[in-house]
């Protein structure tokens, strides 16, 4: 079961929980992408255990949109196993990834 949250201030933080493991899991929070006002994007991926395409498919989609919008997408904290799976798909030559929340936000100044 997936689970997220979002919250705005200067960036959106985006948390992600549990396993992506079909489309059906990222509908929700496909469906909440037309709420984003503040397109300056924070992935938080540290409690995300595991994704398979359909996940990295909506990351990107994201990321898409952010920078449509005038903004940006950076991946937070990813586990040893999602970052294993963005070198083997070379997602992380596309994304901005890091460890902390405040080397994240500074990415945005």
């Amino acid at each position: 079961m997936i689970e997220f949250n979002i919250s705005s201030t200067e960036v959106t933080r985006f948390s992600i929980s549990g396993k992506i493991l079909s489309d059906a899991d990222i509908l929700p929070m496909r469906n909440e992408l037309e709420n984003i006002v503040n397109w300056k994007i924070i992935l938080d991926l540290s409690v995300l255990t595991h994704t398979n395409s359909s996940g990295i498919a909506f990351m990107v989609k994201i990321l898409t949109k952010s920078r449509i919008n005038g903004g940006d997408t950076v991946l937070l904290n990813p586990n040893k196993g999602l970052t294993k799976l963005f070198e083997i798909t070379k997602i992380h030559e596309v994304f901005s990834i890091y460890d902390s929340l405040e080397l994240a936000e500074n990415h945005f100044n």
